[in-house]
């Protein structure tokens, strides 16, 4: 049953049943026995639902449930794990029964001034919205979920929220030239020289080039299959035959025939040590805003400015949603002249 306290004209209800225990204050006794009788009800109808009392839990323990039961099924990356425990070290100690929206938006609210950009709060949101579902719909535990889903809209109207910047950095050949020139006279164990012109061919992720096999390599059929490919919803399992090609300026095949054959894989190397000499060679050479990943998008550039159509830079590029290729073909008006003569 309901309990109500009132006191300099305010009212605070409590509810305790079956278990849970809610507490609101109110600026008048009706809202608050409205508010009582609301909450009754909700708690009767999950309780003959099977939905148990999270008291004795807090959001620790509910991210090391929502990771345990999601992890196995489709194990994700270093980020999320990383902002997972980043959350689970910052907010774990809250109680699992009390969580309010105004818990995640005063803690994001709080960490912007650090320099916490709308993009990883967005991220982090999602995954707490993430945890409570699945407290909520698979552990069949009496979370608030609204509250979470309140909060990341009260974010997103402070702006606190948002998407990445699509970077439009084109990298010429003179920048790839001295690049690649730099790494020949430092004699890096490395060969930075050959894995950038491949990027550049390819259109692959530092960390897809770097696990590709020789097992996996047809130099007849001028072809390697990229393992595990990044995917939205299917990373695991999302395997793909990428031709081997030189539209970009770059022979791809070429530059993977000539690696040496003694290990496993065609570049035996942490992706996290090739992107940190990428990125201090860029730096050294003043080499302005270039980042490792732009050379994926130069390559999918370079290979519309080839003339392949979107269906078929998806086979090199590993675009599922042909959409999001669309950025990259850049085409101006005079370049209907040169497809004009071609045709």
């Amino acid at each position: 049953m309901a309990s109500f306290v009132t006191r300099n004209g305010r009212t605070r209800a409590l509810v305790r049943m079956g278990g849970h225990t809610k507490c609101e204050t109110f600026g008048s006794r009706a809202q608050a026995k409205a508010w009582a009788d609301t909450i009754e009800r909700q708690i009767g109808e999950l309780r003959a639902s099977g939905v148990m009392s999270a008291k004795d839990l807090d959001l620790r323990d509910l991210i090391d449930r929502y990771r345990d039961e999601l992890y196995p099924l489709k194990p994700w990356g270093r980020t999320k794990s990383a902002d997972l425990a980043r959350l689970k070290k910052d907010l774990g100690a809250l109680k699992a029964d009390a969580l309010r929206a105004a818990h995640f938006t005063d803690y994001f609210r709080a960490r912007f001034p650090e320099g916490t950009g709308a993009v990883v709060v967005s991220a982090q949101i999602g995954y707490l919205v993430g945890v409570l579902r699945v407290a909520r719909t698979v552990l069949h535990l009496d979370v608030n979920l609204q509250g979470a889903l309140d909060a990341r809209e009260a974010l997103s109207k402070l702006r606190l929220v948002g998407k990445s910047k699509r970077r439009e950095r084109r990298v010429s050949d003179i920048e790839i030239a001295r690049l690649v020139k730099h790494f020949k006279q430092a004699e890096s164990v490395v060969p930075m020289g050959d894995i950038i012109q491949f990027c550049v061919a390819t259109a692959m992720r530092i960390s897809e080039v770097c696990r590709l096999t020789w097992a996996d390599f047809d130099k007849k059929a001028r072809t390697v299959i990229v393992r595990n490919r990044k995917h939205p919803q299917d990373r695991i399992g999302n395997d793909q035959t990428v031709p081997l090609l030189s539209a970009t300026g770059f022979n791809a095949l070429k530059i993977a025939s000539r690696q040496p054959t003694g290990g496993a894989r065609i570049f035996p190397y942490s992706s996290r040590t090739v992107s940190t000499y990428f990125t201090r060679a860029a730096a050294a050479l003043e080499l302005d805003d270039l980042h490792l990943h732009d050379l994926r998008h130069e390559a999918i550039t370079r290979l519309f400015e080839a003339g392949f159509q979107i269906h078929q830079v998806a086979l090199v590029s590993g675009h599922r949603d042909w959409g999001m290729l669309r950025r990259y073909t850049h085409v101006k008006a005079a370049d209907l002249h040169r497809m004009e003569k071609r045709a």
